[in-house]
């Protein structure tokens, strides 16, 4: 599916900045990203746009439900093209997540949710350090 078709149907105006992020993005296959790493893709392939117009996008994006924002423990945003519900290795040292299917985590109970809430998801992340 072409992409502005794409970002049309997700309710978000097909503008330049978003087509060039989409280009990249949304080519089926999934992966993890910070704005700083899109930035430098976009300069690669040979576009300018400021790290702000890029957060920006990522923004529209994530709330359209075209990416999502994984929680980390970092002070940098991390972002997944991988919407399907799935739990993370984050390995502490690089900041580099690897996807862990769903059916390898077993949750048996969940805390009860505070009144007033509801549970929106759960995202299991495992830090990972080398053993030395």
């Amino acid at each position: 599916m072409d992409n502005k078709i794409k970002l049309r149907n997700a309710g978000l105006r097909p503008t330049k900045q978003r087509i060039i992020i989409a280009d990249i993005l949304l080519n089926g296959f999934n992966r993890h990203f910070t704005a700083e790493n899109l930035q430098n893709e976009i300069s690669i392939s040979g576009n300018k746009m400021s790290i702000a117009t890029v957060y920006n996008c990522l923004k529209k994006f994530k709330n359209a439900g075209l990416i999502k924002q994984v929680e980390s423990y970092t002070d940098t945003a991390i972002f997944d093209t991988n919407n399907v519900s799935h739990h993370h290795f984050l390995n502490e040292e690089t900041g580099e997540l690897i996807d862990i299917d769903n059916n390898e985590i077993n949750l048996i109970k969940l805390p009860d949710i505070p009144k007033g809430f509801i549970n929106s998801g759960v995202d299991v992340i495992i830090k990972l350090k080398k053993n030395n």
